[in-house]
């Protein structure tokens, strides 16, 4: 049974590709006979490349298998550290589990215990700081904002429509978008020595009809049976085809380091599209008595 691990401070799935700095890895001082038995591979991942796929894990990237990195072996094997939970070394037991032993104190304050893995094999629990995944500049703190963005969880964008099934010519229709408000969307990451925050922002929606006419700038709109302020008056029917209605949300994306000031990003848009029939009005003469 594996061990659970928490993670660093964060609340999004980043990949972000590092070349790491010289610097010195601190053993754990592992109980005699419990480390593993290629002591080939090393702990250490100064000198070589790797991502961080989880928030508490770190895996290695190249060079190609059967090759090691530079200063830093592998013996074969793709190494993963991953972030422990307690200060304890993992004791494997007969029942294939593992049981935790206490690790002597750490050099410093900033340093962190991590388990060590070759592939599926645990190796040992070393106390490591994080800049030795993350020195140097390899790290550009934009290039986090901008994966936090694209990984928000933007969700999906509906159109809603008063009358619901359908228009009459001459006479308004309220339009409406359902999945977004005018709250922003938050993300943030944590544990690089920098915190990087990241909210996209509905700001602006373009509205089309379908109907022929120009497609216009708009709000998000207001749920009936509020009379929102996105209304359209069809002038003609849509006859045997319904009209596709579409709207355009665009989200303004900004983001800021360790509290600084916010920054902008490119925006992003999402889309939703629905069809809309709507039928002719005809005047009707009725005779008086």
């Amino acid at each position: 049974m594996h061990p659970r691990h928490s993670g660093l401070i964060g609340h999004a799935r980043l990949v972000v590709a590092a070349l790491v700095t010289t610097t010195t890895t601190v053993l754990a001082g592992a109980p005699s006979g419990l480390a593993a038995t290629d002591t080939s591979v090393s702990t250490d991942p100064t000198g070589a490349h790797v991502v961080l796929v989880r928030r508490d894990t770190w895996v290695e990237v190249g060079p190609p298998r059967g090759g090691g990195g530079s200063g830093s072996p592998t013996g074969g094997c793709r190494r993963r550290w991953r972030l422990a939970p307690t200060p304890h070394f993992l004791s494997p037991t007969r029942h294939g589990d593992y049981l935790p032993m206490p690790l002597p104190p750490a050099p410093s304050p900033e340093h962190r215990p991590y388990h060590v893995w070759c592939d599926a094999t645990y190796l040992s629990t070393v106390w490591l700081r994080p800049s030795q995944f993350t020195g140097g500049p390899a790290i550009d703190p934009r290039s986090i904002a901008e994966r936090l963005a694209r990984d928000l969880p933007y969700p999906a964008a509906m159109i809603a429509i008063s009358p619901e099934r359908r228009g009459l010519t001459g006479l308004e229709s309220w339009f409406w978008v359902e999945g977004y408000t005018a709250e922003p969307l938050r993300e943030a990451v944590e544990g690089f020595g920098l915190r990087i925050e990241v909210e996209a922002m509905p700001a602006m929606v373009t509205w089309d009809f379908g109907d022929g006419t120009a497609p216009s700038a708009g709000t998000l709109g207001r749920a009936a049976p509020t009379r929102s302020d996105v209304v359209h008056v069809f002038e003609r029917g849509s006859r045997a085809i319904p009209f596709t209605v579409r709207a355009t949300v665009r989200l303004d994306v900004r983001w800021r380091q360790n509290g600084g000031p916010w920054q902008p990003l490119n925006p992003v848009g999402r889309t939703a599209t629905r069809t809309y029939p709507v039928a002719e009005s005809r005047a009707v003469l009725v005779p008086r008595d």
